[in-house]
């Protein structure tokens, strides 16, 4: 019993040992394939020069870079033509799902618009430029505004409920160049303004404290040359932000100046990010007091993009827009030149993930998440106008591919921003140069929902993963269900071990297998002695006889007079002795 049990645990113990050496080398596979969960250093960026005029750059260098952008696009079409062809999606069979409300907001009259947003009472918030066109003439060289420029005299936020009917106007003789709106889980409006290259809060408290003197302002028509012309200081508005990002029409590439940011996303926690944006094509991260954590990212190529290569995922040529998981803890940015989505870690700014397709093209103006979708639109291609429809699209954010796509009636020309309620069902979208703001209604059904649950139930990834390996996602995990088979054939091993040893623990207590030879040999030994002992009796019967027949002569007498046998045991020598 002690030898088998003795061996059964040595060898478990030697199976256990393989185990963990079998991991401890996925697990470093694994990690050879991984970022380290740092922050970027700052001599990773390359900083460029600020009177570089990344909004126009398209059409004054068209010429010098049109033969590497025909290399970018062969490269594309090669992509396309390597697709599955169940990933061909047409609008008719992919946005049954996702209807376009025509006749929501349909009275209103824009001009430029900006950005679109929801407050926390499920109004939506429209951002517009007034009067105002961001035009050639806007910016210098330097990309420093054009002084004739004041400040717009139209209110410039318009609030709607969700019939489209106006319910408040204020933004008037505040800002030069609108660009992105954001308005946060408390209810407070994040904005930035290209032309005064700065980022500012207005808090949700201000706002419904001054909510009627705003809607007394909004009717009213007067406009004063101080008003237009006043400084940045928001002496004279009815309200003030709390937090004031940036120098005032300065712009630049260092701790405290910005050059034309385009949008924020605030975290649950109250921190927030901004990306900036036309020049300088990084992410900087900010606690809620506005003091500076994080900042990654630069602009990719000197002069113009370099469509010759595939940009590194920390290079970006204006990142446009960003959406916030922050369940997930992920951050996507719209990289709008690049033509894709790409996603980090919000905690510490590390990629994680890539998003592009060439359905979607080269142009990625904005992007929203909801329910572990992202949600984007893209924009015309300045080289090839027709080259791909301007329109809405889902993607599936662990599989990168097209759910649905969605348009109004006629098509999209230029849109701009898009936002998307929490469940989903609610999607606006703004057009910059048509002057449009577009509903979405997506019916979120039963077995959306249940999709969604199965879809909420797998596998987050957690490891920071490299993003030069494509498919990381699947071979990490791949990685996972070897160690979880090997260790499933491990546990079935052991049982199996276990199983048997209980069955040779039977067989030693019956007497068989590892015992039967045992026994053979006592039985052979237990015959042998009782042999032997036959023997002895026999042998000494006949020592008895030979005496009888050859006495002692030394003790004759004796011999004669008294024999060796008794009586008792020859009974008929006593018998004939007596007769």
């Amino acid at each position: 019993m002690t030898r088998p049990r003795y061996d059964i645990v040595c060898f478990v113990l030697i199976l256990l040992s393989i185990l963990i050496h079998v991991k401890a080398d996925a697990q470093d596979i694994s990690n050879a394939q991984h970022f380290s969960d740092t922050k970027f250093n700052s001599n990773e960026y390359l900083e460029y020069p600020d009177n570089e005029e990344r909004d126009r750059e398209a059409v004054a260098q068209l010429d010098q870079i049109q033969h590497s952008k025909d290399t970018y696009l062969k490269a594309n079409e090669n992509e396309l033509a390597n697709h599955p062809k169940e990933e061909s999606i047409t609008s008719q069979t992919s946005n049954k799902n996702i209807v376009w409300d025509r006749q929501w907001a349909a009275q209103l009259n824009f001009t430029q618009v900006s950005a679109v947003s929801m407050d926390p009472n499920g109004n939506v918030a429209i951002f517009h430029r007034g009067d105002r066109i961001w035009g050639f003439d806007t910016f210098d060289n330097a990309n420093r505004l054009n002084p004739t420029y004041g400040r717009i005299v139209q209110n410039t936020i318009i609030l709607l409920d969700k019939s489209g009917k106006t319910l408040l106007e204020w933004g008037k003789n505040m800002f030069y160049l609108p660009h992105g709106l954001t308005v946060d889980h408390s209810g407070n409006y994040w904005i930035t303004d290209v032309g005064m290259h700065q980022v500012f809060k207005f808090d949700a408290q201000d706002i419904e404290k001054h909510m009627d003197e705003l809607k007394r302002a909004q009717f009213s028509t007067e406009i004063s040359v101080s008003d237009r012309h006043a400084s940045a200081s928001f002496e004279n508005s009815v309200l003030k932000p709390s937090i004031i990002l940036g120098v005032a029409f300065e712009p630049g590439n260092d701790e405290i100046r910005f050059c034309k940011p385009t949008a924020v996303a605030v975290h649950t926690n109250g921190d927030f990010f901004v990306s900036d944006g036309y020049c300088n094509s990084r992410i900087i991260k900010f606690n809620k007091n506005g003091e500076r954590i994080l900042q990654w990212g630069r602009h990719w190529g000197v002069g113009g993009p370099v469509y010759s290569q595939l940009p590194p995922p920390n290079a970006f040529v204006v990142p446009h827009a960003l959406a916030l998981a922050s369940a997930l803890d992920y951050i996507y940015v719209a990289d709008r030149e690049n033509g894709r989505v790409s996603c980090f870690f919000a905690s510490n700014g590390t990629f994680h993930k890539e998003y592009s397709h060439p359905t979607i093209g080269t142009k990625i103006y904005s992007v929203a998440y909801a329910r572990e979708k992202l949600y984007l639109v893209n924009g015309p291609d300045l080289y090839r106008p027709h080259s791909v429809p301007v329109r809405g699209f889902v993607l599936d954010i662990y599989s990168a591919k097209i759910l649905s796509i969605f348009e109004p009636k006629g098509g999209m020309n230029n849109p701009h921003d898009l936002y998307v309620t929490e469940d989903g069902a609610e999607i606006y979208v703004i057009e910059l140069n048509n002057h449009k703001v577009y509903r979405f209604l997506q019916g979120v059904n039963d077995s959306t929902h249940s999709e969604n649950l199965v879809s909420t139930n797998r596998r987050r990834p957690k490891i920071l993963i490299h993003p030069d390996t494509k498919d990381a996602d699947a071979e990490k995990s791949n990685m996972t269900k070897l160690i979880l088979g090997l260790g499933s054939a491990a546990i079935s091993f052991i049982i199996i071990c276990v199983a048997i040893a209980a069955i040779v623990a039977r067989c030693q207590k019956r007497g068989c297998l590892l015992t039967m030879r045992k026994r053979m040999r006592w039985e052979a030994e237990r015959r042998e002695n009782f042999k032997l002992s036959s023997l002895l009796e026999n042998r000494r019967g006949r020592s008895f006889k030979f005496l009888e027949k050859r006495p002692n002569t030394r003790d004759f007498n004796k011999l004669n007079t008294e024999p060796e046998t008794s009586e008792d045991e020859h009974p008929e020598n006593s018998l004939a002795k007596v007769i």
